[in-house]
């Protein structure tokens, strides 16, 4: 390695649509493309798997994760950054200098997937937790009215955890219908 000459740790955000119509492999072999036309050396890339995202990104809310190890300078990693978000199928990318790649990443190589093995689900439109917080509390106020305070709020907080997905938003729709009937009092 040359003085300029860094390793570095990639992790890309696939658009699911794209890897979907186009395959997984030839998505890959586009970053490939993209980072090697740009002077860097990709060792890895593999597939870290279909995962929904942490927030929405755009009309996003799943993307396949796509992990790299390469090896080139620092101004080539910002020439490929500003490439992947002008086109293609990489919406959101990261590159992290380390000082090797670990064996057992090496083993990997340039990953080949079987495309029958990747299920990318359709997307799904999902209410932000806010949104389902306030869409549950009027849905419990015209299902059933109960008549004492605490019973209203047992009965909402209950519509409102149902009404989110099981992956920790009902904690955050519970306190915001908590919040609402505060303001209410």
């Amino acid at each position: 390695m040359t003085d300029n000459t860094y390793t570095y740790q990639a992790m890309f955000l696939l658009d699911n649509q794209e890897v979907r119509q186009n395959g997984f492999n030839a998505v890959r072999d586009q970053v490939k493309a993209t980072l090697e036309k740009h002077g860097l050396t990709p060792r890895v890339l593999r597939l870290w798997g279909e995962r929904k995202l942490a927030y929405p990104i755009g009309q996003r809310r799943r993307a396949v994760y796509l992990l790299g190890w390469l090896e080139g300078g620092p101004e080539a990693v910002n020439q490929a950054r500003k490439d992947f978000y002008l086109v293609g199928p990489v919406f959101r990318c990261l590159f992290l200098r380390e000082e090797a790649i670990p064996e057992e990443e090496l083993a990997y190589g340039i990953e080949e997937v079987d495309e029958s093995s990747l299920v990318i689900p359709e997307d799904v439109d999902e209410a932000p937790p806010a949104e389902a917080a306030a869409e549950a509390e009027a849905a419990a106020e015209t299902e059933s009215k109960p008549t004492g305070g605490e019973d209203a709020a047992e009965a909402t907080e209950e519509t409102a955890a149902a009404a989110v997905s099981e992956d920790g938003e009902a904690e955050q729709a519970s306190e915001a219908v908590a919040a609402s009937q505060e303001d209410k009092e």
